[in-house]
This record gives structure tokens, sequence and C-alpha cells, in this order.
């Protein structure tokens, strides 16, 4: 559910979600899981760092 969440009310992680099902031909839960999956290792890395959540940084796609 934050996945969902994320990719309709971040510009950042929306523009990801949209690049998925638009350009890569995925199905809508396919890009959620994907959207889902990047967003754990971005968590990973912020748990392992210590350092804060970037989402400019992790999902990159023009918003």
């Amino acid at each position: 559910m934050p996945a969902l969440c994320a990719a309709h009310r971040d510009p950042h992680v929306n523009a990801y979600y949209q690049h998925l099902i638009e350009d890569q031909g995925l199905k809508k839960m396919q890009a959620v899981c994907t959207v889902m999956r990047k967003l754990l290792h971005a968590i990973h890395a912020m748990l392992k760092n210590e350092s804060h959540f970037d989402n400019t940084r992790f999902f990159n796609m023009v918003a």
C-alpha cells in the first residue's frame, strides 16, 4: 500500500511509475511491485548508511 500511495502522491515516484507503465509496457500491478522493491532498497540503504530519504536520488525521473 505505501508503494501505491507514493506512486500517486509523490511526483518523482509517479514519474517513475508512469515510465514503467507507458515506456516499459508493464501492467499496473507489476509497476507497483517494481516501485515497492525500489522503495525497499532505498530504505535498506538509508538504514545502512544512517541517512535521510531523498526521493530525487532514488527516483531521478523528470517529474
